[in-house]
C-alpha cells in the first residue's frame, strides 16, 4: 500500500513534503492532524488529482468542520482513491515466446477517513485521523492444467491504520513545532507473505522568517518549513520547503528533499480568492520524477 506515502496536496508537495507544522486546512488529516484544530472559518473543502508516474491516476477529497468555533474541536472526513490502469496479465507457456496473454487486469486502491483535532490551549493540539485502507492487485493466473486451462486467484488485503500528530505553537513569532505519526497499522497478508504498511514518523518546525524584519506582513510573507522523515522502508530525509506569498493572494514555493533517489525538486504556485463569505484557492505543483518523468499535481480549496 505504498500509495499511501504519495502526497494528495500540491500546496504541501511543491513544498516537497515538509508541512508537519503547515496549516494544511481540510488536507491537515494527510499530513498532521494536529493542525486541523487552528483552520480559518468553520468548513472548509478540498479536492485534488495527482498525476503520478506510470500513467497512475490518485484522487483524494477532505472535508473539515468546526463546531462553535472550536469549543468542541474539529472533525473531518477524508478520501484518497487510485487507479493505476490496464495493466497486461500473463502466465507461462511452453511456445515461441515463452508466455500468453490473458487480457488485462485493472488493480485499484483506496482510503476513507474520519479526522478529529482539538486545541487543548492556544499554543498545543492534538489531532488523529482512522483510516480504513484497501487494496486490490486484480485477478491472476497461478496455475493450468496444461490445457490452456488457467486457475486464477484474486489477491486483495484491507485494513485499518491511524495517522496522529501533535503541534506546538511555541509564542516566538510564528515558529511552530511538531510531529506526527503516519500508517501505523497491522501487518497485512495478499497470500501468506506478510506486509508492512509505509510506517512514516515526521518532525517538523516552521516560521515565517519575515515576521525577523521589518516587513508589513500584509502585503509578504515567506514561510519557511523544515521536516525530518522516518519511514520505515527507507533512509532518513531532510525536507525544506519555502512559501512566498504576496498581499495573500498570490503564492509561489518551491522545495527539496534528500535523499532521494529521483523525486527532489519541487515548485509550484497558488491563488486564494475571496468570493463574499467564501475564500477559493487553487494550487499547482510540479515534480520532476528523475528517469520517471514528471508528476503534476493540482488541488482547490474552499473555506467559509
Amino acid at each position: 500500500m505504498k500509495f499511501l506515502s504519495v502526497s494528495p496536496s500540491a500546496r504541501a508537495s511543491a513544498l516537497s513534503g515538509a508541512a508537519t507544522t503547515v496549516n494544511m486546512g481540510a488536507y491537515s488529516a494527510f499530513y498532521n492532524p494536529a493542525t486541523m484544530a487552528f483552520i480559518e472559518g468553520s468548513y472548509t473543502a478540498t479536492v485534488g488529482a495527482v498525476e503520478w508516474i506510470a500513467d497512475i491516476n490518485h484522487n483524494s477529497a477532505a472535508f473539515v468542520y468546526k463546531p462553535a468555533d472550536g469549543k468542541f474541536g474539529v472533525i473531518g472526513v477524508n478520501a484518497m482513491s487510485v487507479d493505476y490502469g490496464d495493466i497486461l496479465s500473463t502466465a507461462l507457456a511452453d511456445n515461441e515466446d515463452g508466455y500468453v496473454e490473458l487480457g488485462t487486469i485493472n488493480p485499484t486502491a483506496f482510503a476513507v477517513g474520519l479526522s478529529y483535532a482539538n486545541a487543548i490551549t492556544e499554543q498545543f493540539s492534538v489531532g488523529a485521523n482512522f483510516r480504513y485502507s484497501y487494496q486490490n492487485l486484480g485477478e491472476v493466473a497461478v496455475s493450468t492444467d496444461g490445457n490452456g486451462n488457467y486457475a486464477t486467484q484474486s489477491f486483495s488485503a484491507g485494513t485499518g491504520l491511524l495517522d496522529f500528530g501533535v503541534l506546538y505553537k511555541t509564542g516566538f513569532e510564528s515558529l511552530n513545532f511538531g510531529m506526527a505519526l503516519r500508517n501505523f497499522s497491522p501487518e497485512i497478508s495478499y497470500d501468506d507473505e506478510k506486509s508492512e504498511l509505509p510506517l512514516t514518523f515526521k518532525i517538523g518546525i516552521s516560521m515565517d522568517v519575515l515576521d525577523l524584519t521589518d516587513v508589513d506582513p500584509d502585503n509578504h510573507s515567506l514561510l519557511v518549513s523544515i521536516d525530518a522523515n522516518r519511514p520505515r522502508d527507507y533512509d532518513e530525509q531532510l525536507l525544506f520547503g519555502m512559501e512566498y506569498t504576496f498581499i495573500d493572494r498570490f503564492v509561489l514555493r518551491a522545495g527539496y528533499g534528500f535523499p532521494k533517489d529521483e523525486e527532489q525538486f519541487s515548485f509550484g504556485a497558488g491563488i486564494k480568492q475571496p468570493i463574499g463569505p467564501l475564500t477559493l484557492g487553487i494550487d499547482y505543483a510540479y515534480t520532476q520524477f528523475g528517469v520517471f518523468g514528471e508528476v503534476n499535481r493540482f488541488s482547490a480549496q474552499i473555506g467559509f
